[in-house]
């Protein structure tokens, strides 16, 4: 059985010399996991680490690697590391913009107050304001708020029994 993406030894935009590839996809050379030369190039988030941008550049490569995760292959692309630009300084009203959207992420739309984590995206509402609102029956806070629990003693022993015969 033939591999998928055989050896193959190709012009490469980073070198002088032939280099080998896994092929070529989307008209650009190919590689496998750990074959890049990593002093050359790079993908996004490796340029965002070492404070650099692709700067409009076209990526001269694609990487492949196998996500087991989700089952399947996944593309990466590569930019020339030469020819990255730095990133953009942030700027006060940058900062600014980026502190009032996270702001409105942790402020709850029932009492306008702020707290220190996210609220949940669904409802963007604090536990004490679903607590006052009266949570719905099956609502995962109800036993932990209300103290009283949403099932009968029956209605427990038959759905512990029904999960036992599973």
């Amino acid at each position: 059985m033939a591999r998928r993406n055989p050896w193959v030894l190709a012009a490469v935009p980073w070198s002088q010399d032939l280099e080998f590839t896994r092929g070529r996809w989307c008209g650009k050379p190919l590689l496998s996991y750990n074959i890049a030369p990593r002093h050359l190039l790079a993908t996004r988030h490796q340029l965002r680490a070492e404070n650099m941008r692709p700067g409009g550049q076209d990526p001269v490569a694609f990487l492949y690697f196998r996500c087991h995760k989700a089952a399947k292959l996944v593309y990466a692309n590569l930019y020339l590391i030469a020819e990255a630009k730095p990133v953009r300084p942030m700027t006060p009203a940058r900062a600014a913009a980026l502190a009032k959207a996270m702001a409105a992420r942790r402020t709850c739309r029932e009492c306008g107050e702020t707290g220190w984590a996210e609220l949940p995206r669904a409802h963007r509402t604090c536990e004490a304001c679903l607590y006052t609102a009266g949570l719905p029956a099956d609502s995962y806070l109800h036993d932990y708020l209300i103290g009283e629990p949403t099932l009968t003693a029956a209605e427990h022993a038959a759905l512990t029994e029904v999960s036992r015969t599973r």
